[in-house]
């Protein structure tokens, strides 16, 4: 193996608050220069992390040969690790399911497109088990326009900050071109059943030079609409009143101006704008159904509005000592839906058929990050940055609860503001260090300040050593977090039960509360969930043959749910004791992951990749979230001919298990309350075939789960969603 003096090019995103460590890096530029180079590539920080074993990537070669109906979210679930689910396991939501990362939940998986967090979903307000009304944002960026998604798990996710616990999600948007060029694009996806919703997208792209080498554009739109189940889908499993999946609207333009200001300086300006609207089909937050005439919205109206806009300007600079990259940001969610209740079983179903109200999510970001390579005994790359990002929420309408029977020392007025902000300031450094040919040291410290909930510190240890020329051991450990969300650490958001919902009799500060009612109060004094992320394994790779396999070991801290210790109480016979979400001792994920690729010939490959949830389990012995026990994903990729290629998948997923601890009283009063009800494991098997028939027109035809294995949503156990069954997509682009 022959060693190189490396030069780094680096992808930066860090606040003002490094800008003046910065200026004392340039001092360095004369001795720098006098490191030996031997011979240079651009490799950035970023990307030599990425090395690490929890990392997958998905490319837009792969968006096409296996195109999505609405969210990449379908295609990202084929990945080690990564599973869709709601972020409890409670079933609500059921038909939302959102990326989870390691079974850690999807409130621990960050999103980022082009390496800036999106954080739309955090406008919707938490339920009293976690669950948001709302698909996550992993749907802001057209399919067809992403150039590569990169999934990080683990360890190497840590470096991110808050809500990075589980993993990281990085969309990477298609490039400016030096050439004029665009497409359109067309998808549709036609299920066999009439009962299961279609869907139909169209979008276009358009690139290329404004002033040749100096200024080039991009600019690209999308419509998609995919039509809500029948609301009767679920009689096949006696569940007529049963929700299934909800239809989509969504609307997305985006432009980009870059500025080649010399050949080692680039400004680029980013905007974009999308709106996702829901065609509402039944689905509440309790019940899955609560169905009724007056909310039934199956003829395409819509009771909730996501409006976004995003704003950046990026610098990236290259200079004799290293390369920089700054960016400042600016995030605005407005969030249009019918009133939700606040009380008791009508808690997440609309109250209203016409009344929209409006949340409003702002986050203003500073990010900056300077990379320097040099030599100290041995060769290594320094990665050092800042962030600073401050989020306000108004909510006024999840605010409106008051206290209905009389709590002494507690005064929540009805007109109180529903205004809640919060800052977080953070620095971090990371040196890449190569002991050796063979050994590659990671380690790095990141420091956070949240106004909310105090200092945490984020040390990790990422290491990789080539045993020989076809094996390589690696492994981490990191300390990770996720600091309190807006409506948790707010003292104005109140929730009450009725009593079914509220937590089992318990002790606390001399109150025992066996009493009906029950509030639930936001709680200013939270501390941030950690969890410790441990991973080690066997990479394989030889002649076209790969294999890995991967041990992972997650023990999460503080985990915030809803108390169960009252800090008021008017004793036996009262009403009204109050709650607050609180931090939990602990809970443990772990498991195991692997893939195995198998070129067959040349023209021929076989992928698989697994995932094996050995255990995830809270403090009181439930899951944290409802996950296949295992998951094999295996594809089959024949490229016929240089303008013909067809692929062969097939899922299987393990059976499912719901909670079996009861943690609410309504799971105690009847011997049915708290049902057992797994789901089974199921496979799923798929084919298409793409054909490129001039260098301006391709299409690709394919089907999915062609032996029809379908679920039906319950309200038991574990029947939390509907899986459709088979439909024929078809996907044709015209290039210019």
């Amino acid at each position: 193996m022959k060693k190189k003096q490396t030069k780094f090019k680096f992808t930066c995103k860090l606040s003002l608050v490094s800008l003046s460590v910065l200026s004392s890096f340039a001092m360095a530029e004369e001795s720098l220069q006098n490191v030996e180079e031997l011979e240079t590539i651009h490799v950035t920080a970023e990307q030599q992390l990425q090395q690490s074993l929890g990392v997958s990537q998905i490319s837009k070669k792969d968006l096409e040969k296996r195109p999505v109906a609405n969210d990449v979210s379908e295609l990202l679930r084929t990945m080690p690790g990564v599973n869709l689910t709601g972020n409890s396991s409670t079933s609500q939501r059921g038909n939302k399911r959102q990326i989870d990362i390691r079974g850690m939940g999807p409130e621990n998986t960050l999103i980022l497109i082009d390496g800036k967090p999106v954080t739309s979903r955090n406008s919707e307000r938490m339920g009293r088990r976690g669950e948001r009304n709302t698909r996550g944002d992993s749907n802001w960026v057209p399919p067809e326009q992403i150039e590569s998604i990169t999934v990080l798990r683990g360890p190497a996710a840590a470096r991110y900050g808050s809500g990075a616990m589980g993993g990281v999600v990085n969309i990477k948007t298609k490039p400016v071109s030096n050439e004029l060029k665009g497409s359109v694009t067309y998808y549709t996806n036609q299920p066999r059943d009439d009962a299961e919703g279609s869907t139909t997208r169209v979008g276009f792209d358009l690139s290329g030079p404004v002033i040749k080498d100096v200024l080039a554009f991009r600019l690209y739109g999308s419509a998609n609409k995919t039509k809500p189940d029948a609301v009767n889908i679920n009689e096949e499993a006696s569940s007529s009143n049963v929700a299934g999946v909800e239809g989509v609207r969504n609307r997305d333009i985006a432009g980009r101006l870059e500025w080649k200001m010399d050949p080692r300086q680039t400004l680029i300006l980013d905007s974009s704008f999308s709106r996702q609207g829901n065609i509402y089909n039944g689905d509440t937050q309790l019940s899955n159904a609560a169905l009724s005439s007056g909310l039934i919205r199956e003829n395409g109206m819509e009771t909730a509005r996501l409006y976004r806009s995003a704003y950046s300007l990026t610098h990236k600079g290259e200079w004799d000592w290293g390369n920089t990259e700054n960016t400042i940001s600016y995030e605005r969610t407005k969030n249009s839906r019918l009133p939700e209740g606040l009380t008791g079983y009508s808690e997440g179903a609309y109250t209203s058929t016409s009344d929209f109200s409006d949340s409003r999510l702002t986050n203003f970001r500073l990010q900056s990050e300077a990379n320097i390579p040099f030599t100290l005994g041995v060769s290594q790359v320094l990665t050092v940055g800042a962030e600073y990002n401050h989020a306000k929420l108004d909510d006024p309408q999840s605010m409106t609860q008051q206290y209905l029977v009389p709590v002494s020392g507690f005064d929540i007025g009805a007109n109180r503001s529903g205004e809640k902000s919060q800052s977080n300031v953070a620095v971090f450094a990371e040196d890449n260090i190569y002991v050796t040919e063979r050994t590659i040291v990671i380690p790095s410290l990141r420091f956070d300040y949240n106004t909310d909930s105090g200092s945490n510190w984020s040390p990790a240890l990422n290491i990789s050593h080539e045993l020989n020329d076809m094996f390589t051991i690696k492994g981490g450990i990191a300390r990770a977090y996720k600091a309190p969300n807006l409506y948790q650490v707010n003292p104005n958001y109140l929730l009450y039960s009725t009593g079914a919902g509220c937590p089992l009799p318990s002790a606390a500060n001399g109150y025992t509360v066996y009493n009906t009612s029950c509030y639930i109060l936001g709680n200013e004094n939270l501390k941030p969930e950690t969890s410790v992320n441990k991973e080690i394994g066997l990479e394989f790779e030889h002649n076209g043959w790969q294999a890995s396999i991967t041990y992972f070991h997650n023990a999460y801290r503080n985990k915030i749910v809803t108390g169960a210790q009252a800090i008021w109480s008017n004793g036996d016979g009262g009403q009204g004791h109050v709650f607050q979400w609180e931090n939990t001792p602990k809970a443990t994920i772990e498991g195991f992951e692997g893939n195995l690729v198998i070129p067959l010939s040349d023209n021929l490959t076989w992928s698989n990749n697994f995932s094996y949830m050995r255990k995830s389990e809270d403090y009181q012995g439930n899951p944290l979230s409802i996950i296949p026990k295992h998951t094999i994903n295996s594809t089959l990729a024949y490229q016929a001919t240089d303008k013909l290629d067809m692929n062969l998948t097939f899922t299987h997923y393990g059976r499912q298990k719901p909670r079996t601890v009861a943690i609410i009283k309504n799971e105690t009063l009847s011997a049915t309350a708290l049902t057992y009800d797994e789901i089974g494991s199921y496979g799923v098997l798929g084919i298409n075939a793409g054909y490129q028939f001039n260098k301006h027109f391709s299409g690709r035809i394919g089907m999915t789960n062609i032996l029809n294995k379908k679920l039906y949503r319950t309200n038991n156990g574990a029947q939390s969603y509907n899986e459709h069954g088979r439909s024929i997509y078809m996907t044709a682009k015209l290039s210019f």
